[in-house]
């Protein structure tokens, strides 16, 4: 259980932690452009070291350093894993802020900047933990470790090696994943796992130069060509036609099942958020929230070729691209997924279309029923005086696997942030009373897991 001096010095102290994530989001680290990935790195090693951590720089050449901390305990022989990344998202479209994007400033109970949600306030929020335990009883209640690294943006793609590099210094018992939120109606959410992706960029070049148009009564289009493969990949009803790309998906439990059932979403809003008239393939509420959840989906994400300009310019474009994403499930490996598009597109007369492989992961899950994601779930429920939502997994996607896989360590998804903290977007925001309460509910699970 949280003594009342930790609590007491949170609150006391929160607008100090207020401040340690607007001095972290005030440093630029967008992967996508390499912008201050260094200068972000040196800084978070330095809050690392302010709050009594040893620590340690990884570095691969060319690649953004993953910066590692740890503290040990005298309570307990377990050992507790943070994940959290340094870098964020691009800041554009900058007209849409409403205050500069890496000049955080509080307004209304909120921090305002590009990161403090997503990630570097959930980062900061896992530091004034562990500090808040220093000042209060001299330590943390379990060993806790930090792994923060400067690409999940850009997909993690060096984090493997990292890992695998320096196998030891990640070892734990269980992993508190990156973000954590509350629901609309301010519920906790426990988050037990994230699809997997493959990211692939489709390549296709059919003329040495772009000709005009009238030319395309003898010339070959690659547009089209392209269009031709894309409609071969999905039939109408959404389902992925690269044989075996369902091979070992596997159905629910009955006990999964019921869980998920019982997860709130209210599908109409969730719908009419976005403008659609109704759900892909017509599918009622119910179904969409199993989507979410269980279905691998193939999504084409942008396509470029030719002229996109304003007015008109007669062209046949020489090359196209369309870039896709392709969420899976547990049990999908995506290098065998990988070898099977690749052949279905040979077998088929695409063998000229090159794919060019952005990222790649599996999925990972956390069963409810495990200990670690009991004590997540019981410690919502004392910090928020509600029971906390329940979520089997995330649609969206991360480097979770190379922790659950290698270590056998069980995930949850627990921070400071909520469903209108507009992460990726502009005027990205942070509520204070939740980085209060989210380190209250990262605490009393901690308690929870040294105890058990």
């Amino acid at each position: 259980m949280v003594s009342a001096e930790f609590q007491q010095y949170v609150g006391d102290n929160l607008q100090r932690f207020a401040g340690e994530i607007i001095r972290l989001a005030s440093q630029p680290s967008v992967s996508a452009r390499k912008e201050g990935i260094e200068e972000c790195a040196t800084l978070v090693e330095t809050m690392l070291r302010e709050i009594g951590a040893t620590t340690k720089v990884l570095r691969m050449d060319g690649v953004a350093p993953l910066v590692y901390g740890e503290v040990k305990s005298s309570r307990s022989s377990k050992t507790l894993l943070f994940y959290n990344h340094y870098d964020v998202q691009p800041e554009e479209p900058l007209e849409l802020w409403k205050s500069p994007p890496f000049k955080p400033e509080i307004r209304d109970g909120r921090i305002y900047g590009r990161g403090v949600s997503d990630d570097k306030g959930e980062l900061v929020s896992r530091l004034k933990l562990v500090e808040a335990y220093m000042k209060t009883s001299g330590g943390p209640p379990c060993n806790v470790k930090f792994c923060f690294e400067g690409e999940e943006e850009t997909g993690s793609v060096h984090l493997e090696e990292y890992v695998s590099k320096n196998s030891d210094l990640f070892k734990a018992d269980a992993v508190v994943w990156e973000f954590g939120t509350v629901d609309l109606q301010d519920r906790p959410k426990v988050i037990l796992g994230v699809k997997g992706m493959i990211y692939v960029e489709f390549v296709l070049k059919m003329l040495s130069q772009d000709a005009h148009s009238s030319y395309a009564a003898a010339l070959p289009s690659a547009p089209w060509r392209l269009v031709r493969l894309l409609n071969m990949l999905k039939d109408t009803n959404e389902r992925i036609l690269v044989p075996g790309w369902y091979d070992g998906v596997e159905t629910l439990a009955e006990d999964e099942l019921s869980v998920l059932e019982g997860m709130p979403f209210d599908g109409e809003e969730f719908r009419k958020a976005y403008g659609a008239k109704e759900f892909l393939g017509g599918m009622n509420s119910d179904m969409a929230k199993k989507a979410l959840v269980q279905r691998p989906t193939g999504n084409i994400a942008g396509i470029w070729a030719g002229y996109t300009g304003p007015g008109s310019k007669t062209v046949l474009p020489k090359e196209v691209h369309a870039k896709m994403d392709f969420r899976l499930v547990p049990h999908q490996d995506p290098a065998d997924l990988w070898a099977k598009m690749r052949k279905y597109l040979d077998d088929n007369g695409f063998g000229d279309v090159e794919m060019q492989l952005e990222s790649m992961e599996p999925a990972a899950r956390t069963s409810y029923k495990d200990p670690f994601a009991q004590s997540a779930i019981k410690a919502a429920a004392k910090v928020y005086g509600t029971e906390p939502v329940v979520e089997l997994g995330s649609p969206g996607t991360g480097p979770l696997y190379l922790f659950t896989r290698r270590y056998k360590m069980p995930s949850v998804d627990i921070g400071v942030s909520s469903e209108e903290s507009a992460i990726h977007a502009p005027n990205e925001n942070l509520r204070l009373d939740l980085l209060q309460k989210g380190i209250l509910w990262i605490a009393e699970t901690m308690e929870l897991f040294a105890a058990s």
